[in-house]
């Protein structure tokens, strides 16, 4: 019985070795930054600034994942900061710089105006944020919501789709005869 116990303790095992982990598989990043602020440019002008407590980078598809809260600082076509976009997580394009946002997204304008959404896009070849999904739009002098969303990064030059809403600004209104009147209400 020892002599059994003997050989059965001296035998080799084949244990075949882990299968490697991919590169840029799902779930394992290439690399991992923490506490992170990177700067993108355009014709030599900062166009965008993003802070990111934590950003998985996947190098074979060159994504960058961010999440832990993320900042987004806008500048226009001349360097000059124009609004700030705050988000729970999101994703970057590297080669195309395109940006998508998601959670409590809010994005203040320097001249004061505030969007509400759920998720964002930022499109660099067309300079302008967009979402086909529900948004708040407050200015000093409306309140607007609706699908369908697009603007300049400033909030400038804004389209709601299918909105809904106030506005607290003094309209004209034709009547028939093609006199115009004024009306405070909307």
């Amino acid at each position: 019985m020892l002599l059994v116990i003997l050989c059965c303790a001296c035998t080799k095992v084949d244990i075949p070795p882990p299968a490697p982990v991919s590169s840029g598989g799902p779930g394992f990043p290439d690399q991992e930054v923490f506490g992170a602020t990177t700067y993108y440019t355009k014709d030599g002008q900062r166009r965008l600034t993003v802070l990111a407590p934590h950003i998985s980078r996947f190098d074979n598809r060159r994504l960058l994942m961010m999440d832990g809260g993320i900042t987004v600082h806008f500048f226009d076509q001349n360097g000059v900061h124009s609004a700030v976009m705050t988000a729970k997580e999101g994703e970057m394009l590297e080669l195309a710089n395109r940006v998508w946002v998601r959670g409590n997204v809010i994005v203040k304008s320097d001249s004061g105006m505030v969007l509400r959404a759920e998720e964002l896009r930022y499109d660099p070849d067309l300079g302008r944020i967009l979402t086909d999904g529900f948004v708040t739009i407050i200015t000093t002098q409306d309140s607007l919501a609706g699908y369908g969303f697009s603007s300049a990064t400033d909030l400038s030059d804004w389209e709601i789709k299918r909105s809904s809403g106030a506005t607290w600004r003094k309209t004209e209104q034709k009547k028939p005869d093609g006199d115009t009147l004024s009306d405070n209400k909307s």
